[in-house]
């Protein structure tokens, strides 16, 4: 079965054997590009994030390897020979094979496919954008944990050691919440680090 993953060529990740290759810091990328123009299929699995640029104030898309100091390799390409590593060790960065006492480690292709799946679903993207479509965003958070009517102890202020009851997440992404002041239910919000989970109860012992 053929894989298209971006910015390398279709991978025939069933029909071949993977290994994962160790590589010097900083040098995964030309290794892959070196690799590939060899005729060996790569794969650099690799996450995305935001960068803010202080100096400009932009926010800017990056990329780099997901496992730095891997990448996976299926050896032999074609025509090669299968216990001859010395074309891929003379590649500049390149470390050697991931290898047991004996031999070389093969990595299942399902890895490999599991892992190029995760990254096709953006799994491994951390970008703004890539948060909102998953719904995975620190509002979404806040609101998953502070559910309307869920009780927690006010941990600092002058509120500390109060139970405060949930209502909702404000405009600015604090907590809303109720809290009993001389017998009334009085709205107060606070930050959401002001508000601890309710200590488990324990086990009552048998008398």
């Amino acid at each position: 079965m053929k894989i298209k993953v971006p910015g390398c060529m279709s991978l025939a990740v069933n029909d071949l054997r993977w290994f994962a290759v160790r590589v010097r810091g900083g040098m995964a990328d030309p290794v892959f590009a070196e690799l590939q123009d060899a005729g060996y299929d790569v794969y650099l699995p690799r996450r995305r994030y935001d960068r803010y640029n202080r100096r400009m104030r932009v926010m800017s898309e990056r990329s780099e390897p997901l496992l730095p100091g891997y990448l996976f390799v299926a050896h032999p390409r074609r025509g090669g020979q299968p216990d001859d590593w010395s074309e891929v060790r003379g590649v500049n960065g390149v470390v050697g094979p991931l290898s047991s006492t004996v031999a070389p480690l093969v990595i299942p292709a399902a890895v490999i496919e599991a892992i190029i799946t995760a990254e096709f679903e953006s799994a491994y993207d951390e970008t703004a954008a890539a948060k909102r479509a998953r719904g995975d965003t620190d509002r979404s958070r806040l609101e998953q944990r502070f559910k309307p009517g869920r009780q927690f102890v006010v941990s600092d202020g002058p509120f500390a050691s109060f139970l405060a009851e949930a209502d909702s997440i404000t405009h600015d992404e604090r907590v809303k919440t109720l809290v009993e002041i001389f017998g009334r239910m009085t709205p107060v919000v606070f930050e959401p680090e002001q508000l601890e989970d309710l200590p488990k109860k324990g086990k009552s012992k048998a008398a």
